[in-house]
């Protein structure tokens, strides 16, 4: 669970951040920061997946090109990191679509739907953040640079919850003993953690607003602090909905 997480973040980190450096306005320091903050997920997601036995060369190229990403934030060509993020981003997306056929008891597409929508809010608010920090080191950078972060946690806010709900029937059904929690039972103890979940999700999105009211009023570092918050929100949502999901 710990490990399909992490690729999550790391593979919506690497995409999102190519979105980023593709509107040549943010200096390449960010990029490696990025890059290394990646690269470190990867590493302690890939090989926890790889020794489960599922996924092998498609989440081990995952890891490569993630490697390969930070490299290239190192060499005077701007465009390579847009294109090897991108690259990353893909595998990212095909390594979880294996996965999501591995989940028991849930349709693939819908399996894949929440995974990815997890992808691209943890990608969204690590990077708002990590660039929120960036502009102490950049000055003059752009608002809108990190207005467009802000829109795109709020679109991934929503894509989250669409995709809870729509497995709600699942995830409230899911049996909540094992050695991960120690919890016993099902049924009511489960559907408790789904509506944690689901107050989750609307914090994050509720922190992430006021985030863009306050990039609107060109308070940076405000938007920045709220960032933090909303990755500690995001990330536990996240993790509780995948336990709950694998759980099913």
């Amino acid at each position: 669970m710990v490990a399909l997480v992490l690729l999550e973040w790391s593979a919506g980190l690497l995409a999102a951040a190519s979105w980023t450096q593709s509107w040549s306005i943010v200096r390449r320091g960010h990029f490696r920061v990025v890059a290394w903050t990646g690269v470190l997920l990867a590493v302690l997601a890939v090989p926890a997946l790889q020794a489960s036995g599922e996924g092998g060369l498609l989440i081990a190229g995952f890891g490569v090109v993630a490697a390969v990403y930070l490299v290239s934030q190192y060499v005077r060509a701007e465009p390579a990191g847009v294109v090897v993020g991108y690259a990353g981003g893909a595998l990212g997306v095909a390594a979880l679509a294996f996965l999501a056929t591995l989940i028991p008891s849930w349709p693939w597409l819908l399996a894949l739907l929440g995974l990815l929508s997890g992808a691209l809010l943890l990608g969204a608010v690590t990077n708002g953040m990590l660039l929120g920090h960036w502009y102490l080191n950049q000055p003059g950078l752009k608002t809108w640079a990190l207005a467009r972060l802000t829109t795109l946690s709020l679109v991934a806010v929503a894509a989250t919850a669409a995709a809870g709900l729509a497995g709600s029937g699942l995830l409230a059904g899911a049996s909540t003993e094992g050695a991960a929690f120690s919890f016993p039972g099902s049924g009511s103890l489960s559907t408790a953690f789904l509506v944690i979940w689901l107050s989750l999700v609307a914090l994050t999105g509720a922190v992430v607003w006021m985030a863009r009211r306050c990039v609107e009023i060109r308070s940076i570092q405000s938007a920045t602090g709220l960032y933090y918050v909303a990755i500690l929100t995001a990330g536990v949502s996240e993790f509780l909905v995948r336990y709950l999901m694998l759980s099913a």
